[in-house]
């Protein structure tokens, strides 16, 4: 039964990946994008701190922590892949402009194409990985979905509204999916995990990641709520679809999964928190 829900999972991860950058591009106009990113000293900031601090303190947290290599690659993993699409999500729950977190949502999962197949091998010891094939797989299954939602969008609208309510419900069941089934298929190694000091580690990124975030923002409200957001949820996405690629220890998947669910969990409660400082005015435009 375990090997059942184990084999379904990387079929889910590519489904999930494919259908929430097709979303992506049918919601989002790289002019609005343009138009949100018009602060260079947040876009700047922001590149620093999701591929500069971010990275930065998990490899020290890995050097304070002594976890199983597998665990230590699922972690690094997930602290380099930054973009993603689950914060347009919690920038509603924080009542701030959807479009503003749409737009440092794709600037980071542009960056992130090219970031991680360059950092992933060099930091990593003892496990070879590919980086043509992170950087292949990334660009086939991230950006090119996103530039064919962006062109359905563009060019055939009537096609792109009837695909988009089907391409966003699709991947917020598969993500969901992604998670059961990771769950129940590796129970034996996500309790392997428990004792190891791992989770106490992912919180303590997620606080710092929050703190980089909110340090992009430059003490401009809207853009240190989404930024804080926006740094310390990552790219579930990339980091599955690099993980089931290219790892073949299974607990490299379970620890990206556990802290992707972990930090969902934790971010939603952040953004419910902010709103009540954001529900007494408007969104700033």
């Amino acid at each position: 039964m375990l090997a059942l829900f184990r084999a379904v999972v990387s079929p889910l991860v590519l489904l999930f990946v494919l259908s929430t950058m097709i979303n992506l591009g049918l919601t989002q106009r790289p002019r609005a994008i343009l138009e949100q990113l018009g602060s260079r000293a947040f876009v700047l900031k922001m590149l620093v701190a999701n591929f500069v601090l971010a990275p930065l303190v998990m490899i020290l947290l890995l050097h304070i922590v002594n976890l199983d290599a597998a665990l230590q690659a699922g972690l690094l993993l997930f602290s380099l892949c930054a973009g993603a699409p689950f914060l347009i999500k919690l920038t509603q729950v924080a009542e701030h402009h959807v479009a503003l977190g749409a737009a440092v949502m794709f600037l980071l999962m542009v960056v992130t194409v090219p970031f991680v197949p360059l950092a992933l091998p060099r930091l990593l010891s003892g496990i070879s990985v590919s980086a043509w094939s992170i950087a292949s797989s990334l660009v086939v299954q991230l950006v090119v979905p996103t530039a064919v939602g962006m062109a359905l969008a563009r060019w055939a609208p009537a096609l792109g509204h009837a695909i988009q309510p089907w391409a966003a419900r699709i991947a917020e069941v598969t993500l969901y999916m992604v998670i059961a089934a990771t769950a129940i298929g590796y129970f034996p190694n996500m309790l392997d995990v428990v004792g190891t000091g791992a989770i106490l580690l992912l919180l303590v990124f997620i606080a710092a990641a929050l703190g980089a975030g909110y340090w992009a923002g430059s003490g401009r409200d809207h853009y240190e709520d989404v930024g804080a957001l926006g740094t310390a949820q990552r790219n579930t996405a990339a980091g599955l679809l690099i993980a089931t690629r290219n790892f073949t220890n299974p607990d490299v998947l379970v620890m990206i999964t556990l802290a992707n669910t972990i930090g969902i969990v934790v971010l939603i409660l952040v953004a419910r928190r902010l709103r009540l400082d954001n529900v007494a005015g408007p969104a700033p435009t």
